[in-house]
């Protein structure tokens, strides 16, 4: 006699919405076990669907990787941007933004950061979304540093880097205990205002910035 027992079956879910669903499985599957947990057969698994209809929502790992990271941090990104073009002082801006960052999901913050800092040639999955946040971060910070110094694009991004490795770093210090939230968002305002003023190349640059001159990354 066949079993009366209904079969269970997968909700229907129109393309877009599934695809938010393998997002945002994905998501919790790079903040559970970091970016190289990450995969198609490995998301097809945890979300309970084929290989295939992963693939035809992410042609290959680039687009899940790229997909991702959108869907993490478009949000903290946009705004971000906002912070940075509101032409507020420097301590104002860095403050804001920084409080941002540490404002995010722990798991997050270390998905970002682990991208932001992957250095591993055997990854090469990775590379492409390494290359992708990298150069987000910088449309950001690198046209402020221009505009705050003076510097020139080379200097601007590498001085833009340090200060953002630094604050990474200060984000480790405050996790674990050994400087206070407050005590340690104070201390780093002031370094980056510190900085910024010591490379000023002329002391009329950086007084207005503007929120033209970030958005097309002019010149200063």
């Amino acid at each position: 006699m066949p079993s009366l027992a209904k079969k269970s079956t997968r909700p229907y879910l129109m393309a877009p919405a599934r695809r938010d669903h393998l997002l945002d499985v994905a998501g919790r599957v790079v903040r559970q076990g970091g970016w190289t947990a990450l995969s198609m057969q490995g998301l097809a698994v945890s979300a309970g669907v084929s290989r295939q209809l992963v693939y035809e929502h992410f042609t290959s790992v680039d687009d899940l990787y790229a997909a991702v990271l959108t869907h993490l941090f478009e949000r903290a990104y946009d705004t971000t941007l906002a912070i940075v073009q509101t032409g507020k002082t420097p301590a104002a801006t860095v403050r804001a933004a920084y409080e941002l960052f540490l404002d995010l999901p722990v798991e997050e913050r270390r998905a970002l950061r682990a991208l932001a800092s992957d250095v591993d040639p055997g990854q090469r999955r990775l590379t492409r979304a390494t290359k992708r946040l990298r150069g987000r971060i910088a449309e950001i910070w690198v046209p402020y540093v221009r505009v705050q110094t003076g510097l020139s694009e080379a200097e601007a991004r590498t001085l833009a880097w340090m200060l953002i490795t630094a604050s990474w770093g200060l984000v480790d210090i405050i996790a674990d205990g050994t400087l206070d939230r407050r005590r340690g968002l104070e201390l780093f305002v002031r370094f980056v205002e510190r900085t910024l003023s010591a490379w000023r190349v002329s002391p009329t640059i950086g007084a207005k910035t503007t929120r033209r001159n970030l958005a097309k990354g002019e010149r200063a």
